[in-house]
Parts: structure tokens; sequence; C-alpha cells
């Protein structure tokens, strides 16, 4: 077992905000050179202005992970022997991809300054990632010294969530709409889990006379390895682990078979639903994680990320909430990830591909893919209750027509928006207007969000002109 030591006391940090390529406001209200050195400042910048620097004036360099564009720099810094990395160094600047953001500058630092302190009197630093920044408040929350029963199964990349398929392609929608979404999803998923404590352990087990339903509904880990022949059927219950690993788990790259036998490894719950949709399974083993002393580890952050999410103002509120989900994702990043590096020489942009080691005690791949599977069990659960009033839904939230007598399936589930008009492109993109607004909002998953409004319009025109 590897034991980490708890970081308490971390160093305050001040934050400041990039508003040109030159100039930097801190939080104090004082502008100063974006070329000054600021030692323990964490530095973030609106989207808008990096691709702006990036795209039209081709000024500094960028990091690109997942896709996304989050950090930039004016340039390696030289003491760096090497260039070809992507050093931590105060002058690189953290992109604020956050929807919530506010438009005024002072409004957004204020935002900052709430989220820092929020996060500095839980024992966390904001400096590094968003996901560093949770965990480091996760390992504060533990209040000691930890061994990390990370070594699992041999599970080699989380599934990750499930894409429902839409009604209709390219289809526009009238009339009262719901969207159904999972209260907390991953960050109340991680807390619930029964899971960590010294001595942990996995165990095959072949009692299968055990109430498997009451151990998973007080957070039980448990993984079925089975055979399972599917019948005919709209919806498949049950994914089929891709044969390649991915930094960040996708939905576009996963199956749901049907009228077919396959075999793998799931969640319990996962089979469950299978089970009761009419498959038959044949069960090859059972794997269940055996907690002990503190049992629940995430408990005690899942409670400082719900305080943060109900109780800091505004945009302080969205991090928050950013900060619950992102755990999840680093104990879903395998061993070497990779990010890509992009820089200015002369004018011309250079693409580097950067892998990089998580550190083995801030992984856990069985963690992160026993969380991913039980919310696909949700989702498939919901959309069997649906049936036909369903219109579009993936990960841990779906669209359905609406009855005031229609329940979801369990009392996790949320109202959390209405519409009164849905436009479907595909079964991740669409538009949607809340009632009484003329202005619709765009879901465009992998299109930055300035460009989204103008990639849908074109799309949809020329379907409409077909």
């Amino acid at each position: 077992m590897k034991v980490e030591k708890v970081r308490k006391n971390h160093k305050h940090c001040e934050v400041g905000l990039l508003i040109d390529k030159d100039t930097i406001l801190l939080e104090d209200g004082i502008e100063n050179k974006y070329v000054a050195n600021f030692e323990n400042t964490k530095l973030f910048s609106r989207p808008e202005l990096i691709k702006t620097l990036w795209y039209k004036e081709k000024v500094g360099e960028i990091l690109k992970f997942g896709g996304e564009i989050r950090k930039w720099r004016l340039e390696c810094p030289k003491h760096f022997k090497s260039k070809q990395s992507w050093p931590g160094h105060s002058s690189e600047v953290t992109v604020l991809n956050n929807k919530s953001c506010p438009k005024n500058d002072k409004d957004l630092l204020e935002g900052l300054v709430h989220y820092r302190d929020w996060i500095e009197e839980n024992g966390g630093s904001i400096m590094g990632t968003i996901s560093n920044t949770s965990l480091s408040v996760f390992k504060a929350s533990l209040q000691r010294d930890y061994d990390t029963p990370f070594e699992g199964i041999g599970i080699t990349h989380p599934i990750g969530g499930r894409l429902l398929p839409c009604k209709s392609l390219h289809t526009s929608y009238k009339g009262n709409f719901v969207q159904w979404d999972l209260i907390s999803a991953y960050s109340q998923g991680l807390g619930e889990l029964r899971f960590g404590g010294t001595d942990s352990s996995w165990r095959e087990t072949k009692n299968l006379n055990w109430n498997f339903d009451s151990m998973v509904e007080k957070g039980w880990v448990i993984y079925i390895e089975a055979e399972v022949t599917i019948p005919e059927m709209r919806l498949g219950p049950l994914p089929e682990r891709r044969k390649t690993k991915s930094i960040r788990p996708l939905w576009s790259v996963l199956s749901f078979p049907t009228k077919e036998k396959i075999k793998g490894v799931w969640t319990y719950e996962e089979i469950r639903q299978a089970d009761l949709a009419g498959c038959k399974i044949k069960i090859i083993r059972t794997i269940v994680h055996h907690a002990t002393g503190e049992m629940y580890w995430h408990k005690n952050w899942y409670h400082i990320m719900k305080q943060g999410k109900q109780t800091l103002p505004g945009f302080a509120a969205s991090l928050a909430k950013e900060t619950g989900n992102s755990l999840w994702g680093r104990y879903a990043m395998r061993e070497k990830a990779s990010a890509t590096v992009w820089r200015t020489d002369g004018g011309r942009r250079i693409k580097e591909e950067r892998s990089f080691t998580i550190t083995p005690g801030h992984k856990c791949l069985e963690l992160a893919d026993q969380l991913g599977g039980k919310i696909r069990a949700k989702l498939f659960r919901f959309a069997i209750r649906a049936d036909n009033l369903l219109l579009q839904g993936n990960v841990d939230s779906g669209w359905i027509e609406y009855e005031s007598s229609w329940k979801p399936p369990s009392d996790d589930w949320r109202i959390k928006k209405r519409a009164n008009r849905i436009d479907i492109l595909d079964d991740a993109t669409y538009r949607y207007w809340n009632p009484g607004e003329e202005t619709p909002i765009y879901i465009t998953p992998g299109i930055p969000s300035i460009f989204a409004e103008k990639t849908f319009v074109d799309i949809w025109e020329r379907y409409a002109k077909a």
C-alpha cells in the first residue's frame, strides 16, 4: 500500500485575471504587467480572450487536453531545460471554460476569491488543475495519513457515460418538455460509496446467497463477470468495453448490443437491470470491495462540495460544482495520459504530443468505472420508464414530453430545465427554448461556445433544404 501524507496548511494563493496579452488584474484591483513573475498567484482567463490571442493574433502557446484549451502562456520559461513539456509555472494562465463566468472582470475576480477562500478554508489549494484542487480537499477531509487501496481487479479503463438514441434526427419538437437530471450524480455518488479505509481489499466470492441489492443500497462496490444473452429489444442494457484505452471515456465509441450474447465485467447494478429487462445471465465470478475502518472515504469531501454549491455566491458556486464533478475524472485517468501542446515558431503552429504519468495513488480506474456503471444503470432504468415520452438523454439526464402523472423511477431525479421547443440535430446536439424566451440555448458537445450557434444553424439549414 502507498501511504500519502495529508497536506494541511497550504500556502495562501492570490488570484489574478488576464485581461489582455500584456495585463493582469489582481484581486486587490491593481493592474500589473503580465510579464512580471507572480509567485503564489494563480492566473485565470476567459476562453474568448485566449481564443482571440491564439487563433487571431497567433500569440503565445496553448495546452489542449481532451480537445479543449486548458492553459495559455506567452512563451515557455527560458530556465526550463526542455521546451518539449509544459512545466507548472507562475506565467501559465488557466482558461475558465465555465459557462457561468460573469461578464464583468471585477465580478469574475470576486467569484474566484470566494472560491479560493472556500478551498483554503477546507485545507485545499487552487494551484494546479481543478481536479488537483478537488483531490487536495479530499486529502484534507480525511484528517490523517491514508493508505490507498487502489490496487484493483484489472480494469484497464472506465467505460464512461451513456448516450441514448434520440427520438428522431433533424427534427423540431414543440410542446411542453422537461429535462430530468440525477442530483449531484458524481459527487454524491462518490460520497455514498463504501470504499477505502486501512486494509481494504477486493475479494472474489461464490456466495450468491448474499443480499446484493441491500449491499449496493449501502454503497458496496460490486463487480460481476458474466456471459449475458440479450434478446431483441429497443435499448441494450449493457455496454461492450472498448478495446482501446481512452484518457476521457467517450459515449461516442460505446456499443450497447441487443439480440446478441456478450461476455464482460459490469457493475452489479447494470447486471441487475439486464436481468429485469429479460436477459439471461450466466455469472462467472463476483468481486466485492471490502472496505474497513473509515469505510465511506468521500463522505466528508462530498459534504464540503455540497456546502460549497449551496452557500457560495453565483459563479463561485458553479466552480464548486465543477470541483465536485472533477474528482471522478481524476480517478478515471489511466496511468499514461496525453495532452497536446501547440506553440508558435516564426508564425508557425507546432503540435507536440505530450505524455505524462498520473501518480499511482491518485488514480483508481475501478472506482471511476464503478460510479460510471451505477449512473448508466440509472439512466437505462429512466429510459425504460420514459418509453415513448423520451426525446433525448445522455450520462445523467434526459428530456421527455411532460405528463403531470409521470414519475421518475427513483427519488434521486429532479426537474432541471423546461422547454417549449427543442430542435434535435443528433443524439447529443440540440437547441432548446425556455418558455417565454425567444433566444435558444445551444448544446453542441465538442464545439466551442462561441461557434455553437453558427455551427448548429448552418447544419440545421442544410438539412432543412435537403
